[in-house]
């Protein structure tokens, strides 16, 4: 099986099960006949752009329409911890694995302030389009987090 024909079938099974781990996107692939090495597996991973929201891989493009001001809120509610801003620098902290979901949110909010983010772990920087701005949005993440 070609790589596209393999992109295209984990793209396939992503919409249509829930996949938390590489060894489950794997077994569902054997199932449909198509064996695959873990490296393999991770270098599609990548190659697709996949990210882990709330422990299950998923399409970032299915995700890039910017959610509604409630669904922003419910996400900055659970995930945030605490925040600060230092020139045009916004960080957040998140528990430990959520990270990169919050940065998945923030980025497809859309704030016109937001150049874009960085996430890690349990951290994410916003990068601002200009520091003026730094205020302005701790004081949205913090209202929206209360």
């Amino acid at each position: 099986m070609s790589k596209k024909a393999r992109h295209v079938r984990i793209l396939d099974l992503l919409r249509k099960h829930r996949v938390s781990s590489q060894d489950e996107l794997s077994a569902l692939l054997g199932r449909e006949g198509v064996g695959v090495t873990q490296p393999t597996l991770s270098r599609d991973i990548r190659e697709l752009g996949l990210i882990k929201i709330r422990g299950d891989y998923q399409i970032p493009e299915e995700h890039l329409a910017a959610p509604p001001a409630e669904a922003i809120r419910r996400s900055l509610q659970q995930l945030v911890i605490r925040s600060g801003v230092s020139g045009n620098i916004v960080m957040v902290k998140t528990s430990p694995g959520y990270g990169q979901s919050l940065g998945v949110v923030l980025d497809s909010a859309q704030w016109p302030e937001i150049l874009g983010t960085v996430a890690g772990d349990d951290t994410v920087f916003i990068l601002l389009r200009n520091a003026r701005f730094g205020r302005k949005v701790l004081r949205r993440i913090q209202e929206y987090s209360a």
